[in-house]
């Protein structure tokens, strides 16, 4: 009998979330305030004002390309917000929302002068809310490694219920496991997690996360603190970690913060920090070796002055080399 594969724990969240990135709102914008409450057993779509949604400062995608702004910008000022922000009500706050989706498209309505919003409301505890934040963003093909490695590390503390520490722990254990180097089994309930997990990320197995992407959860808090604020790109972060010297790499961090730097000379002071690698000498035997050639190509002969010095040297050469060979004797 074939084996019926487990649904991921996830699939109802994902398929909420294709039907809201697929909606769109069926009518224009309009500047008047629906006044009906949001049904607990559907997503309604409503009209807002802006500045009732309030962005989640803490979520995993930190930086926004400010051309890919400026351009949705000019669009919504033409059409407005085709796909409603996905949202829920907002703990403790009466008509305020907390963004759950559509940062990109909040951002570019708050830059566009956009005082109306359409939003889809969701009846959403704490970790589901977390969790469609997190899957929202996975799913986004330009985010960065360090954010996708963030939301997926986020999603296995939540799930599994341990510390960033006790994660790595874990898959650490998995691997020994699996390579046979341990007698420790991870828990079948903690594994079929992981791998939930990693389906919904699609990119990365566990093992790959583990060793090519936890080492940037241990870059410098300074470094972490950019890219935690959008202040820079990832991949101009990037660039900045290959300057090994920490003084020197805070240094260039803030410089290309406060200038704007491009990628390009991002790089070009890269290069002129790097030290400078002293030649290896030649050895003695190498050096001697390669006299003979040199002594037949150079014109020495035809220079009486530089032909005599020569020639005081072989003999010194001789001399030595039959001392040598007395004391061998």
């Amino acid at each position: 009998m074939a084996e019926i594969k487990k649904q991921n724990r996830f699939s109802g969240l994902m398929q909420t979330i294709r039907e809201e990135s697929d909606a769109s709102a069926s009518t224009a914008l309009s500047s008047s305030i629906p006044q009906v409450p949001p049904t607990q057993s559907q997503a309604e779509i409503l009209s807002v004002p802006r500045h009732k949604v309030h962005r989640d400062p803490g979520q995993d995608r930190r930086y926004f390309d400010e051309t890919e702004l400026d351009n949705m910008a000019a669009s919504m000022s033409s059409i407005g917000i085709i796909d409603p922000l996905t949202v829920r009500k907002r703990p403790g706050a009466e008509s305020e929302y907390e963004l759950l989706a559509g940062e990109k498209r909040h951002r570019a309505a708050e830059r566009a002068g956009l005082e109306v919003v359409p939003i889809r409301v969701f009846d959403v505890d704490d970790r589901l809310a977390e969790d469609i934040k997190s899957i929202s963003n996975l799913q986004r093909s330009d985010l960065n490694a360090w954010e996708e490695t963030r939301a997926i590390m986020k999603m296995l503390m939540r799930h599994l219920k341990r510390s960033q520490d006790e994660v790595i722990s874990l898959l650490n254990q998995a691997a020994n496991q699996k390579r046979g180097l341990t007698s420790n089994v991870v828990r079948s309930e903690d594994w079929a997690t992981i791998e939930d997990v990693f389906e919904i990320a699609g990119r990365l197995s566990p093992e790959s996360f583990r060793k090519h992407r936890l080492a940037l959860l241990r870059l410098p808090d300074y470094v972490q603190t950019v890219l935690q604020q959008g202040k820079l790109h990832y991949t101009k972060v990037n660039e900045l970690l290959k300057v090994k010297d920490s003084t020197q790499q805070q240094e260039l961090l803030e410089f290309a913060i406060t200038h704007n730097l491009s990628i390009d000379q991002i790089q070009e002071r890269v290069k002129s920090l790097r030290p400078v690698k002293a030649e290896k000498p030649m050895l003695l035997s190498q050096r001697l070796s390669v006299i003979p050639k040199q002594l037949k190509q150079a014109k020495v002969w035809e220079d009486p002055h530089k032909r005599k010095k020569l020639e005081k040297l072989l003999n010194e050469m001789e001399r030595l080399l039959e001392q040598t060979g007395v004391n061998e004797n």
